[in-house]
């Protein structure tokens, strides 16, 4: 015979005598028929409280709708349809709620400096506050310098146990606290800074500064390899210009117009304003044109 649970073998003997497989009840089966043994926890039904279920499936609503003329078959469809699953509610404590609001709200606190050096021996907790009784609880009671996460958490449930506030309310007075403290301490950081450089402190350069140095040496960086590119484009040009470029004077001596007067006036008369040889008329006339860079011949012609 397989494995049964208790109340399943009263059953199962019943089914045996019937169907004539055992000629004599055995001498336990009078009692367990008088005194059934108890069901097993998991299989006991349990009785739902009325906090428990949705407003259509409270003890008033089901009572209101028996009395109505309806369907019966109708209306157990529809409480089994309206009946919240029976699965295993997430569990939460109200530490991770704060602590992943916190975190929402300050996600820079993620990065603060911790110590990472495993050690051989537990640390001591952090003690719990004396607060004096009929004292609202303040987060300078835990950290009056840097206070850190768990004392905000600490502070917070202490808060929402000791007074009428609501957990969101505890929260935000004792993230008003939070603030207020930490921009003391910037102040307090800002000014010791002030006061050692009054004195000759010498600190190094700040993070700003090295960030600005960082950039400055990125954009050299870029400027160079700019240059190393634009540098065959410039030569390219030059070269596919030829002799055909105009090229300016590299005399610079200022003349008040007088050498452009000349240099007309001698090509107007048919001399050159540079010295030519009969062998290479082509050469001087290039030569013409070259210093001639305004055009001021070709129009007097």
């Amino acid at each position: 015979m397989p494995r049964r649970i208790p109340v399943q073998v009263t059953q199962t003997v019943s089914r045996l005598l019937e169907g004539g497989y055992m000629k004599k009840p055995p001498a336990w089966y009078e009692p367990t028929l008088r005194h059934p043994p108890a069901l097993v926890p998991p299989r006991q039904s349990r009785q739902r409280p009325d906090s428990d279920l949705p407003h259509a499936l409270q003890r008033e609503a089901r009572e209101a709708l028996t009395h109505r003329e309806r369907p019966h078959m109708n209306s157990r469809k529809k409480l089994r349809s309206q009946m919240p699953p029976l699965r295993p509610q997430p569990i939460v404590y109200d530490a991770d709620r704060i602590r992943r609001q916190f975190f929402r709200d300050h996600p820079w606190e993620a990065k603060r400096a911790t110590t990472l050096v495993e050690m051989d021996y537990e640390l001591e907790a952090n003690p719990e506050p004396q607060i004096p009784k009929g004292e609202m609880p303040e987060l300078i009671h835990w950290s009056r310098l840097n206070p850190s996460v768990e004392d905000v958490i600490q502070c917070t449930l202490r808060t929402c146990q000791d007074s009428d506030l609501s957990l969101s309310q505890a929260y935000r007075r004792t993230i008003a606290a939070y603030h207020a403290i930490q921009a003391e301490r910037e102040h307090r950081i800002r000014y010791a800074n002030y006061e050692a450089r009054s004195l000759g402190a010498d600190l190094g350069r700040s993070e700003t500064t090295r960030g600005f140095e960082k950039e400055q040496r990125e954009l050299d960086k870029w400027a160079g390899v700019a240059r190393k590119d634009a540098a065959p484009v410039e030569d390219d040009q030059a070269t596919a210009a030829g002799t055909l470029a105009r090229k300016k004077r590299v005399d610079s001596t200022f003349t008040g117009g007088d050498s452009y007067l000349k240099a007309a006036n001698q090509l107007r008369t048919g001399q050159s304003a540079t010295p030519s040889t009969p062998s290479a008329p082509r050469a001087a006339q290039d030569a013409t044109a070259s210093d001639d860079f305004l055009g001021v011949a070709q129009s007097l012609r």
